[in-house]
């Protein structure tokens, strides 16, 4: 009779055996993964458990389907995202350079996180449906906001509606960083770097 260290553990119950929260962290890390291979719509919950390492029961436990998995996804890119551009618009008290840098910093963001943002702004990703990524969305958008109304308080910015400004500006930090992710611009000949290009449009755009 083989010692209790010699008795073999069934794969399904070695494979699942995360730490609380690890599982849910893993699983997403998965997803991400499979999403810059193959797209949010490329692969099944299937395929994300095992890329993970698990069950292919074990993503139920956390999310009730691929939409789920997503949004938890979604959501901890928004908080990143947000967490970046926080930090940019306190390294400044320049309101302009603010502008900027928080411009450049979200596209390098996006750029540097091709999984994340295609996940955040996919088309399989219904926002209404998710709270917790429409909040962290709009937290981020926020830092954007807030720059633009302090900018408008100093005079640097015209008067009005904020997101009048706003809207513009969002476009087109998602339009270079979206471009840039898909190597839409060379593919045209526009080797400018995505920092250099969204700080020019910046610039044209706003003073």
């Amino acid at each position: 009779m083989p010692c209790p260290a010699e008795i073999p553990v069934p794969s399904d119950t070695k494979r699942d055996t995360y730490h609380h929260g690890d599982l849910k962290r893993a699983l997403t890390d998965a997803a991400l993964q499979l999403v810059q291979e193959k797209g949010p719509k490329g692969f099944t919950l299937r395929e994300v458990a095992r890329r993970a390492g698990v069950s292919a029961a074990a993503p139920y436990r956390h999310f009730a389907d691929k939409g789920q998995l997503l949004a938890a996804a979604a959501t901890q890119g928004f908080v990143q995202l947000h967490e970046t551009l926080d930090a940019t618009a306190t390294a400044t008290t320049d309101l302009s350079e603010q502008v900027l840098a928080m411009g450049r910093a979200y596209v390098r963001w996006a750029v540097t996180h091709p999984d994340y943002y295609q996940v955040m702004f996919g088309s399989e990703l219904d926002k209404t449906e998710s709270p917790e990524v429409l909040a962290a969305g709009v937290r981020a958008f926020d830092d954007l906001l807030d720059t633009i109304v302090r900018c408008q308080e100093s005079g640097l910015l015209p008067t009005g509606d904020p997101r009048t400004i706003a809207g513009p500006i969002w476009s087109l930090l998602h339009g270079v960083s979206m471009l840039t992710i898909g190597s839409d611009l060379t593919h045209v000949g526009i080797r400018e770097d995505p920092e250099a290009l969204i700080e020019r449009s910046l610039r044209k755009l706003l003073f």
